[in-house]
């Protein structure tokens, strides 16, 4: 694991606890239930509401890209809305300018006690451009995303676990005019998602992250190996704040 990727981590970690300690002693002490104001934990709510989070996303490639990959963290925001009978729709964009993933779709929540579970499947959408250093390529694709996630609520704090699959349905590579098409669809990889989310000030939560990626190729380093026929393991990190 790159040096890089453990000092985001470690940061990470002190600014949540510098952060949590600091406004903790400035603010009233009421009750406060994380499940009113969690953003990641998969909970039925009342229709027609709409939250939103920004995140900072640092995801460490494999070796065999360290000479040609991007290394820079990527910025993501994501949105939710929720709608009757239990569903809500999510939309995320996660951007570093030349690499970009656009995702949406549906879930479906359960909750019972403490206990949470959501169902979901989103579309989407990759973009890469890359003109300079040698390059003058576009690469773009279609996944498909199902997932299954569970959470435990505890007072002011929560645990989330999120298992995510990537069907690739079409990535096409344009390289100085001429393009170049895959004519099968392939499984991609998966990834599994840690997260810790906590109080951070009285109606708002962050969220610590770690996810393990196993792919063949990841939007943040398609200029290095757009789509392998290899699968590699690939750490990344994350904080995020609700809003």
């Amino acid at each position: 694991m790159k040096k890089s990727g453990i000092r985001f981590w470690l940061i990470a970690c002190l600014l949540s606890s510098v952060a949590t300690n600091s406004i903790a002693q400035a603010q009233d002490t009421s009750r406060f239930d994380i499940k009113e104001y969690s953003f990641l934990l998969p909970l039925p709510k009342s229709a027609w509401k709409y939250s939103h989070a920004i995140y900072v996303q640092w995801v460490v490639p494999p070796k065999d890209w360290t000479l040609d990959a991007v290394t820079a963290p990527m910025f993501n925001y994501t949105g939710k809305y929720t709608l009757p009978k239990n569903f809500n729709v999510q939309a995320g964009l996660s951007s570093l300018i030349i690499s970009n993933r656009l995702n949406l779709g549906p879930f479906w929540n359960y909750s019972t006690g403490n206990f949470h579970f959501a169902a979901g499947y989103q579309i989407a959408y990759n973009f890469g451009w890359l003109l300079g250093f040698g390059f003058n390529t576009t690469l773009t694709g279609w996944e498909g995303q199902p997932s299954l996630t569970a959470g435990y609520s505890f007072e002011k704090t929560s645990v989330v676990i999120r298992g995510d699959l990537y069907s690739t349905l079409d990535i096409s590579l344009t390289e100085g005019g001429n393009t170049i098409s895959a004519n099968e669809r392939f499984l991609n990889g998966y990834s599994v998602t840690l997260s810790y989310e906590q109080r951070l000030t009285r109606k708002r939560t962050m969220s610590l992250g770690f996810k393990i990626n196993y792919l063949r190729y990841h939007i943040i380093a398609w200029p290095a190996l757009p789509a392998s026929k290899y699968r590699y393991f690939m750490p990344e990190f994350q904080i995020g704040l609700n809003f």
